[in-house]
C-alpha cells in the first residue's frame, strides 16, 4: 500500500512532515522478528488496527522526515530510493513516487538544506543519489549530508548485507561530490536538534532529539521498528547487527522517553507513526496521536 498524504507535527516552533515511500501491511511478523509469532502479537490488541491485523501479521513503513526549524529543512533518513540495486527483491530497482509526495507536501529538491541519517542501510539513504544516464548523482545538491565515522566504516565493509550497493550507489557519490560532513554520534545540529548514540542495530546508529519552545520529540530511527517492540522489548530484528547492545539501547530509549513525555516519532511505524511512550509493567505501550 503507497500513501501520500504527508502528515505533519508540531514540536514548539518546528514542524515534522512525514513524506512516505511506501507501507506494506499483512506482513508475518516472523519475516523481521525471529522471536515472533502471530500469536503473540495478537495478544496485544492496542496493535490493531493500526499497527497490525487481527490475525497477528504487521504493517511497516518506508518513510522520510522533514524537519522544519529555524529557517531549514531538514531530511532524515531518506528511503529506498528508485532503480537501486538490492539483494532484498522488494527493494530491488523499485519505482516509487517518492520525489512526487515530497514536492506535493511543498518541498522542492533543492531546499532542503541537510540530510541526517540514523544509519546507512539502505533504506535510509536512498534518495540521496538518483540515476542521471550510467551514473548515481546528487539529489539534494544544496544540502550537507551527514554521517557519523561508525556508519561509514560500517558501510564500508564489503562483507555486511547490501553494503557494496549501499556505498556504490547511494553514499560514495555523495562522498565525491563533497558534499558529507563527519559529525559526532552525539552532535548538537543547532536550532534544538541534538544526536544521540543509538547503537546496537548498527555501528553508528543515532536519533534525533528535537526540542522547541519547551516541547519534545524523538526519531527513533531503528533501534525500534515496530510499536510490537515496545510490548516485547526483547524482540531483536533481523538486520541486527548486535542484537543484545539493541535490546538495552531499545529498553533505555523508551524509558527516557516515557519518563519525559516524549512525542515519539518511529521511523518505520506505519500508519499513525508520532505518539506517546507509557509504561505498562515491564514493558511499554505506544500510543498514536493525530
Amino acid at each position: 500500500m503507497a500513501a501520500t498524504a504527508a502528515q505533519r507535527w508540531k514540536v514548539g516552533d518546528v514542524v515534522v512532515t512525514s513524506v512516505v515511500e511506501e507501507q506494506t501491511d499483512h506482513v508475518p511478523p516472523q519475516f523481521f522478528f525471529p522471536e515472533a509469532t502471530p500469536e503473540a502479537v495478537a495478544r496485544h490488541g492496542w496493535l490493531v488496527p493500526d499497527f497490525a491485523d487481527a490475525s497477528g501479521a504487521i504493517s511497516l513503513r518506508i518513510q522520510a522526515l522533514v524537519v522544519e526549524v529555524g529557517g531549514r529543512r531538514v531530511l532524515v533518513d531518506p528511503c529506498v530510493g528508485n532503480g537501486k540495486t538490492s539483494n532484498l527483491p522488494f527493494w530491488n530497482d523499485q519505482q516509487w513516487p517518492f520525489l512526487d509526495n515530497l514536492a506535493a507536501a511543498g518541498f522542492d529538491v533543492g531546499g532542503i538544506d541537510e540530510v541526517v541519517h540514523t544509519h546507512l542501510h539502505a533504506d535510509h539513504v536512498g534518495w540521496d543519489t538518483h540515476r542521471d544516464g550510467d551514473a548515481w548523482v546528487p539529489t539534494f545538491t544544496s544540502a550537507r549530508h551527514l554521517y557519523t565515522e561508525a556508519a561509514l566504516e560500517f558501510v564500508r565493509d564489503p562483507g555486511g548485507y547490501d553494503n557494496a550497493n549501499v556505498l556504490r550507489e547511494s553514499v560514495q557519490p555523495i562522498l565525491d561530490a563533497g558534499l558529507a560532513d563527519i559529525v559526532a554520534e552525539d552532535a548538537d545540529l543547532g536550532d534544538g536538534l541534538r544526536l544521540e548514540p543509538t547503537g546496537g542495530h548498527t555501528p553508528g546508529h543515532v536519533s534525533l532529539w528535537i526540542e522547541s519552545a519547551g516541547e519534545v520529540a524523538l526519531v527513533s530511527g531503528d533501534f525500534v521498528h515496530h510499536p510490537v517492540q515496545c510490548a516485547e522489548p526483547g524482540w531483536s530484528e533481523i538486520g541486527d547487527s548486535d542484537a543484545d547492545e539493541a535490546r538495552a539501547t531499545r529498553r533505555r530509549m523508551l524509558t527516557r522517553a516515557a519518563e519525559r513525555d516524549v512525542l515519539f516519532i518511529g521511523t518505520h511505524f506505519p500508519t499513525r507513526p508520532a505518539g506517546r511512550i507509557t509504561a505498562d509493567g515491564q514493558a511499554w505501550r505506544f500510543t498514536p496521536e493525530a
